[in-house]
């Protein structure tokens, strides 16, 4: 039962330090629903000179001096919002946020959408009216683009918007979760891998850096070379050193891309790659990327019907979890 007035929470800014220390611990026990933010704000793309934005609807812990052994970290709210922003990001997305509610198991009350609808809106207008002049591309531009949220979320977002028609762009994806450490664990999978060989010629090894222009040129979401050369892959080489398939994990833990060119389609390339990357991941074969896995899970944002993409989920021991979606939010009309 929720205990709170109904009233407009405020946020506050976190360095990137204290973020890492401190929202982690919080964010662990909402796994897997938390692992979107939990891998983003972890993220060796998170770099000083892009000043990404870290917030939260509680304060930062007070220093705890030797004279007032009392001081430290306030509190928890039984209801909070944690937010991540890299605004700088400006053909990706840039946002990603978490609130508990999301993780009721029954629908939310109308006093519990109400406050979920206040978080929500407080989060836009954090991000609104925090200026990051010293950060790359400042002043930025009005568009909020928010990734991987919620349905819950969603929803409060989209009906915020309405009146103004402040959204111009929602996709929405059926999201599925599947933790790495069940893929090296799984008998089955590992003697699924032994006996799927790949055609003679062919090998397993990270996308060159100069064959990446084909991973981007086949996405239909927006890629940038330098993400891509700083994300876990894998891909499948013929026996010209052509690549044929490949998979990425992305900032912020999703399997973010999985492709093959259509001649080489139907040989299982696919679910080959997709099983080595996660096993790689939980082996912390990545390790030099600065990705570590340490959440243990990778969820995927999978289009309805995508029957190849549903399958190879379903071979890896994924669960459909809820519908994710990508938001854009005018920020100059939202009110």
């Amino acid at each position: 039962m929720i205990e709170e007035e109904a009233l407009p929470p405020q946020f506050y800014r976190y360095s990137q330090e204290t973020a890492v220390s401190v929202f982690l611990p919080i964010l662990q026990p909402y796994l897997p629903h938390s692992n979107s933010l939990f891998n983003r704000i972890t993220a060796p793309h998170n770099l000083p000179s892009r000043h990404c934005f870290f917030g939260a609807t509680f304060s930062p812990p007070l220093p705890i001096l030797s004279s007032d052994p009392g001081t430290g970290t306030p509190p928890l709210p039984e209801i909070w919002t944690i937010v991540f922003a890299d605004r700088s990001r400006h053909a990706e997305s840039q946002i990603w946020m978490f609130n508990p509610l999301i993780t009721n198991s029954n629908p939310l009350t109308s006093e519990e959408q109400n406050l979920l609808s206040l978080h929500t809106k407080a989060t836009v207008q954090f991000l609104k009216n925090t200026p990051i002049p010293e950060a790359p591309g400042w002043p930025f531009k009005p568009i909020l683009k928010f990734g991987c949220l919620h349905e819950r979320i969603t929803a409060s977002l989209t009906k915020l918007c309405e009146p103004t028609g402040a959204c111009p762009y929602v996709t929405h994806w059926r999201l599925w979760n599947v933790s790495t450490s069940a893929i090296s664990s799984n008998s089955q999978m590992e003697g699924q891998r032994e006996r799927r060989t790949l055609p003679e010629g062919y090998s397993i090894a990270r996308v060159p850096d100069d064959q990446i222009d084909i991973v981007i040129s086949t996405s239909s979401i927006p890629r940038q070379p330098e993400t891509l050369r700083l994300q876990a892959n894998v891909g499948i080489m013929n026996e010209e050193g052509k690549l044929v398939a490949w998979g990425y994990l992305g900032i912020d833990g999703s399997l973010v891309t999985l492709y093959v060119l259509p001649e080489y389609r139907g040989k299982g390339l696919a679910t080959q790659v997709a099983v080595h990357l996660l096993g790689r991941l939980n082996r912390g074969e990545f390790s030099d990327l600065g990705c570590f896995g340490k959440s243990g899970w990778v969820h995927s944002d999978v289009k309805v019907g995508n029957e190849g993409s549903e399958g190879v989920m379903r071979s890896l021991g994924a669960k459909i979890g809820w519908t994710s979606s990508y938001i854009w939010v005018d920020c100059e009309k939202f009110e």
